[in-house]
């Protein structure tokens, strides 16, 4: 793309005569340093509620072809104006993997003005808090990122959607402290915080916590029986199975499917004769479910495919 070409593919966007196209949009992946530093120049002529327009469609484009690469252009978008604009970017980092993501993303958890663009941030280090702990960061970056959700976990004026989405992706880590981050949160009475803690506890894989996760299944709190049979599935094992069937009649519809995927993870036949009976339900979602469920079933009894004759 020549500089000329960037400048009428530049005009085409800022055009609000002219619809904002996905086709158009495919222009931007794998943009060079020298022709990000040129859109840079003529994003700012483009009205905020075009900009917006265009993100928006930039995000939900790159949730739908993971082959196209964004990341250049989001990493410019991250610096917009417009906090609403940063969001969407923030978002659109989510499936990113590149360690170059992690500072920017770390700043503006701790910096930026917008509680949704922090919120934004703490949610989308999840996924590198995952990698880290996957052994695919370098030191450096794994400390970044932990440093980062601590300090806004830790910050007494910080606001709790931020300081719950930093505590949900600070999970993945193992570190002494975490127990205490994640006791605290399950203390604080909050019951957004309760419902980030029972979600931490599931993906610590400390079965340590069961006793408490069990209990929030009986809980009055829709939001934390789901996260309750979420967890119970990642803790579990096959004699919690009954306790998580009893979920599947839970008068909350999230409750239920969470359920059904908290049986596939778990397995064992008794959980195996409840999803069959789920895949017979009237209720396609849920139908759905039981039947990605027992996919993962029978992956985990034949990872290979191999079907013995007996």
């Amino acid at each position: 793309m020549v500089e000329k070409t960037l400048k009428e593919h530049m005009d085409r966007l800022a055009d609000e005569d002219q619809p904002v196209k996905y086709s158009g949009l495919v222009g931007l992946t794998d943009m060079t340093p020298e022709m990000v530093n040129d859109f840079s120049m003529m994003w700012p002529t483009i009205c905020d509620e075009r900009r917006l327009e265009i993100v928006t469609k930039l995000t939900e484009l790159s949730e739908e072809n993971l082959e196209l690469d964004f990341t250049e252009i989001l990493h410019m978008l991250l610096r917009d104006q417009n906090a609403a604009v940063r969001e969407l970017a923030v978002q659109g980092l989510w499936e990113s993997s590149d360690r170059r993501s992690i500072r920017p993303l770390v700043d503006l958890l701790r910096e930026d003005t917008s509680i949704k663009v922090r919120a934004a941030a703490g949610l989308t280090l999840r996924r590198f808090a995952n990698l880290a702990q996957s052994g695919k960061l370098i030191a450096r970056d794994v400390d970044c990122v932990r440093d980062g959700l601590i300090f806004v976990i830790q910050r007494p004026e910080e606001d709790i959607e931020v300081r719950r989405r930093a505590i949900e992706a600070i999970s993945s880590f193992d570190f002494p402290e975490l127990d205490d981050i994640i006791i605290d949160a399950y203390r604080s009475g909050d019951p957004i915080l309760v419902q980030s803690a029972i979600f931490a506890m599931g993906q610590s894989s400390k079965a340590k916590w069961m006793p408490t996760v069990l209990a929030e299944i009986e809980g009055d709190n829709p939001a934390v029986r789901y996260e309750a049979a979420i967890a119970t599935g990642l803790l579990g094992e096959q004699s919690d199975v009954p306790d998580i069937i009893r979920l599947l009649g839970d008068e909350d519809y999230e409750v239920q499917t969470a359920a059904v995927r908290s049986l596939g993870i778990i397995g064992g036949n008794l959980a195996k004769q409840a999803l069959l009976q789920c895949r017979q339900s009237g209720d396609e979602v849920i139908r759905d479910a039981a039947i990605e469920a027992l996919e993962l079933l029978e992956f985990d009894e034949d990872p290979l495919g191999f079907k013995f004759a007996t």
